[in-house]
């Protein structure tokens, strides 16, 4: 009946031209079902329309290449793959050798995976089988199909299902998110308590070289340098002369103490500093505001202890230069007899002294670590 309207076929059989020329068929194409026909002109019509499809599908490819192609859907299904059997062959290294199909089944039209190996996606959700609207998108390896869909078929009302699923699914995710925060902020927590703990466990005030230094101190106790001008010439007896040899070994020695102290310190100080930065980002990773004005005030606390065990260092730095200024002086006027410098000599004094330093640095890591304690209790509340 080439005079009978029929759309749908006439799409169809430009289609299958279309196809034809684009990608390579099957070796044997499907034909309709061999009938038995009464050659009445009402006998042949009737029996069009109950074999006709009353829907049509365009399968709209976008190869990885980003080339574009269209493919009418061959009732009642389509396999496609990357071998050259598949109704629809695709040169996609992506894609599984029998990859899946388009199925034509009770009015619906249905996209199902074969087993393939990078999975099946239907607008970028991974499916095994689903119904098809028009517009959707299905994605096999690189390659993209949409499908446009004509006619009387049966189309999923997606949106009631997904506006349920997304509820709940939004309920879940919110639930799972505050308890994250939740167990993070407690682990973190738990991360700066015991940083914090093992921060205030060390003595910015301490080195071995202190109890040297103390010895050195009780010998030099009550002893003083014993010289004489005489007509501003230097003037020392012989036991004189060598007591004071003796003082300046001693000065001498007190000098390369000192020196090594304030390294001891300063080495000190440099892992005090680590630990202190390692402290204030835990606490900046903080969540809850309480924990974060927690965090800020201990880091205050702990800038005031680095800075007073700082100053400890520079006191024994200023401490090391004034001995060995000591031991020039008593050099150049007990071994060279050098009158200039007996005045210098006889006016020096310190500028301060260990145990002193010491102390003032002890008092103030005590009152900034008794602080920290209390943040400590503050935060494992």
């Amino acid at each position: 009946m080439e005079g009978e309207d029929d759309p749908i076929g006439e799409r169809l059989e430009a289609g299958d031209l279309q196809a034809t020329d684009l990608h390579r068929a099957r070796g044997s194409a499907r034909t309709p079902p061999i009938l038995k026909l009464d050659f009445r002109p009402e006998s042949w019509l009737l029996l069009r329309r109950v074999n006709q499809p009353t829907w049509s599908a365009i399968l709209e490819v976008r190869d990885p290449d980003g080339t574009r192609t269209r493919h009418p859907f061959r009732h009642p299904r389509i396999k496609v793959g990357r071998q050259r059997d598949n109704d629809l062959s695709l040169a996609d290294e992506g894609v599984s050798h029998q990859h899946c199909e388009f199925v034509s089944e009770h009015g619906w039209f249905v996209v199902r995976d074969l087993g393939s190996q990078n999975g099946t996606w239907l607008n970028d959700r991974r499916v095994g089988e689903a119904r098809l609207r028009d517009g959707d998108e299905v994605r096999i390896g690189g390659t993209r199909i949409r499908i446009a869909l004509e006619g009387d078929v049966r189309r999923p009302n997606r949106r009631s299902q997904w506006r349920a699923f997304g509820v709940v699914l939004g309920i879940a995710a919110a639930g799972l998110v505050i308890w994250r925060l939740w167990a993070h902020e407690g682990m973190l927590r738990a991360r700066y308590v015991s940083a914090l703990r093992e921060h205030l466990q060390h003595d910015p005030c301490a080195a071995p070289q202190l109890g040297d230094l103390d010895a050195i101190d009780k010998q030099l106790a009550g002893r003083s340098i014993a010289i004489a001008l005489d007509k501003g010439e230097v003037r020392i007896s012989k036991a004189d002369e060598q007591a004071d040899r003796e003082l300046l070994a001693i000065y001498r020695r007190k000098a390369e103490l000192a020196a090594a102290l304030s390294s001891a310190l300063t080495q000190g100080q440099q892992g005090e500093r680590e630990s202190l930065e390692h402290i204030v980002r835990l606490g900046q990773r903080f969540s809850t505001g309480k924990d974060r004005k927690v965090a800020a005030f201990t880091e205050g606390l702990l800038r005031e202890r680095e800075k007073a065990a700082d100053g400890l260092v520079q006191g024994v730095v200023q401490h090391r230069a004034d001995t060995e200024r000591l031991a020039g002086l008593t050099e150049a006027v007990v071994v060279r007899r050098e009158a200039a410098s007996a005045a210098a000599l006889a006016h020096f004094q310190f500028a301060s002294t260990v145990p002193k330093l010491v102390e003032a640095c002890r008092i103030e890591v005590a009152r900034t670590s008794a602080g920290a304690t209390g943040a400590l209790k503050a935060l494992e509340e």
